[in-house]
């Protein structure tokens, strides 16, 4: 791993709280907020920067994350570090030190797992200058963090009902790069939610770029009620629900490179 995100010694651990709707983060870690869009449901938004530049966050991170880390590009490797760096330190600040040290495991279609507490769902997102996390207890949980960016023809087409579709093709570049993400987030995280990442077909889940919650199947989905973070747009939705049986994937999922998603993870 490249020696700008040095492995620190450890530190004081901070008190453990109970966040309420909407409030800063962790101290210590500039720029963190943190949302609760449910009972049980904490979501954390950071600079990736931010979070990597603080000791508190990247000593927990396991030797197994840093090989993972080697072997991908740099700026992927920040991403991926700076991800698994605030959920850890989202896990000590809501669940314990335990769980924040435990070994975080991806399922096949890579939806990360706690081993050691089943009944904890995690979820991890990051997009362009941001990081973003999420931690349910006793429910599944997905999180996407979204920086705007123009959509094309054919995304438009695939994700948004006809009628949105239209509209957003409308609208001037920057009105429909964040209109178009505030829909993705909330596509993204549901099928991370249901562990099916892109295999689950997030354009079927249908929402448009207005409003501030829905349903999908026994999923509830929120969008966070920031207008944005830092120094620009930034969209952001959490999708939470009782855990259930993986389906099979839908008729329509993606087989090859058909139209490309949004990059996120």
């Amino acid at each position: 791993m490249p020696d700008t995100v040095p492995l620190p010694s450890a530190v004081a651990l901070p008190a453990r709280r109970r966040p309420p709707a909407e409030a800063a983060g962790p101290p210590g870690v500039p720029g963190v907020r943190l949302w609760a869009p449910a009972p049980g449901v904490v979501v954390a938004l950071a600079p990736a920067d931010a979070v990597l530049g603080t000791p508190d966050a990247v000593r927990r991170l396991r030797p197994e994350e840093y090989r993972s880390a080697a072997g991908m590009a740099g700026w992927r490797a920040r991403e991926h570090l700076a991800g698994r760096a605030l959920l850890r330190l989202l896990l000590a600040d809501v669940a314990g030190e335990k769980d924040a040290c435990a070994p975080v495991i991806p399922e096949p279609a890579g939806r990360p797992r706690l081993p050691g507490s089943p009944d904890t769902g995690v979820s991890v997102s990051h997009s362009g200058p941001y990081a973003a996390a999420a931690v349910a207890a006793g429910l599944d949980v997905g999180v996407d963090v979204q920086v705007p960016r123009e959509p094309s023809a054919a995304l438009l087409r695939r994700c948004c009902a006809p009628g949105t579709a239209a509209r957003l093709a409308s609208l001037p570049p920057e009105r429909a790069a964040l209109a178009f993400a505030r829909i993705w987030t909330v596509q993204e995280a549901c099928v991370k939610a249901r562990g099916t990442g892109l295999a689950g077909a997030p354009w079927r889940v249908r929402a448009g770029p207005g409003g501030r919650a829905g349903t999908w199947g026994t999923l509830r989905w929120r969008r966070a009620p920031w207008p944005g973070a830092g120094a620009g747009p930034v969209a952001l939705a959490c999708a939470f629900g009782p855990p259930e049986a993986h389906p099979a994937p839908p008729a329509d999922a993606p087989r090859g490179h058909r139209i490309p998603a949004p990059r996120s993870s």
